[in-house]
């Protein structure tokens, strides 16, 4: 897979061609920034005064899995990581600003978190989001609330991660959710892990990348995105009305790009790894889904079934569920968050004769059953919604 390319549109109209990776892609201004780069992914414990983090909206050109160049606008952090994930502590001030060097209005805001919301910044200008306390634990959304969802669809989101400051359940066993959020049921399971039969091996274990994954789906309509490139303006129901995409993202990649393969370039697979769970038999592993398009999927994952732990009431608050399904099919509407857990069973053998062990590693896929992604682009997924997980080897191997 070569690496993507990407354009910086300069509010001069000029044009700079830069390359990059699926999650480092340009730098969002010429010159570094002033201001000390903070680190976006932040696991420390509570601070009492709020580390400032500066995000940057521009508008590239990005390169999509077929080749086509299609406009789009980001948040950036001021590293140059376009669409930061923003990881703070339960507890922890957050202080944001935000700068927009793109040529119209833009805002910011996170679900769930009312107060963290800028309206509307305007072209050149750097607005200062009020000043917050990370909530409880859990997945979070920020988007841009000016023009919706017109600005959200060009790319205008990220995740805001919360860990919880205490997260355990009473019986000690690790949680990515606040314990004042725990139902009886959630703990039950998180307890489960590695103590009942039916799950021998380890706990869920935080602060373990490859025991977190974030799976962020969005959508794009490269037609509505080329008339907005080209001075266009359209939004509320009128797009939504119009929407039909043609490409279908997890963490802004499509199709072959979001697992890793043995002809993965060594560019692309950070970002590939960021996305496929991969782990032993007995390794929970946390997944956080969001939807920030306009589409709703239908996410179904072969070889396990998937706990579904939280989601959002209608203001936007994580909650943990009090009954706690197994899915093999989960619905995604739009701006929807649930956090599943994967819970890397070994699936029981399908029969054949004569009787084989299938060997390891085992592959499973994950693809969308909303049929407009399968059939994007002419089917078989090449734009869609998909990708697998691997279960590398038995629970006692070493």
């Amino acid at each position: 897979m070569e690496r993507r390319d990407f354009l910086k549109i300069g509010a001069g109209a000029t044009t700079v061609a830069l390359a990059a990776t699926a999650q480092q892609m340009i730098t969002p201004t010429d010159t570094p920034l002033s201001s000390p780069t903070p680190t976006p992914m932040s696991l420390s414990g509570a601070s009492d005064l709020a580390q400032s983090l500066r995000l940057v909206i521009e508008p590239v050109e990005k390169e999509m899995i077929d080749g086509k160049i299609v406009y789009m606008v980001f948040y950036f952090h001021e590293s140059g990581q376009p669409q930061p994930v923003l990881r703070y502590r339960e507890g922890e001030p957050v202080s944001i600003s935000v700068t927009n060097n793109d040529l119209v209005p833009h805002g910011f805001a996170i679900t769930g978190i009312p107060q963290a919301t800028v309206s509307e910044i305007p072209p050149g200008q750097t607005r200062q989001v009020p000043d917050f306390v990370a909530p409880v634990g859990g997945s979070y959304l920020y988007h841009d609330p000016y023009e919706p969802p017109l600005n959200r669809i060009l790319g205008l989101h990220g995740a805001f991660i919360v860990d919880p400051a205490l997260g355990t359940t009473v019986a000690g066993s690790a949680t990515p959710f606040s314990r004042a959020m725990h139902t009886p049921q959630i703990a039950a399971v998180f307890d489960a892990f590695g103590r009942h039969p039916r799950f021998p091996g380890e706990r869920w274990k935080a602060g373990d990348p490859a025991r977190d994954k974030l799976w962020l789906f969005s959508q794009t309509d490269s037609a509505i995105n080329a008339r907005v490139a080209a001075g266009y303006r359209i939004s509320g129901q009128a797009l939504i009305d119009a929407f039909l995409p043609d490409y279908f993202h997890i963490n802004g990649l499509s199709g072959f790009d979001t697992a890793v393969h043995d002809t993965t370039a060594s560019v692309d697979r950070a970002a590939a790894q960021a996305i496929e769970p991969v782990g032993k038999q007995g390794q929970p592993t946390l997944l956080r889904v969001m939807n920030a398009g306009l589409c709703t999927h239908s996410a179904h994952i072969h070889g396990n079934h998937l706990f579904e732990c939280t989601e959002a009431d209608a203001s936007g608050v994580p909650y943990c569920e009090t009954n706690v399904y197994e899915r093999d099919v989960w619905v995604m509407r739009p701006m929807d968050r649930k956090d599943m857990i994967l819970p890397f069973e070994r699936p029981p053998d399908v029969p054949v004769w004569p009787p084989r062990e299938e060997p390891f590693p085992l592959k499973y896929v994950m693809h969308c059953h909303t049929e407009m992604s399968q059939t994007a682009g002419g089917g078989n997924y090449p734009q869609g919604l998909v990708t697998h997980w691997t279960m590398t080897s038995p629970i006692y191997a070493f």
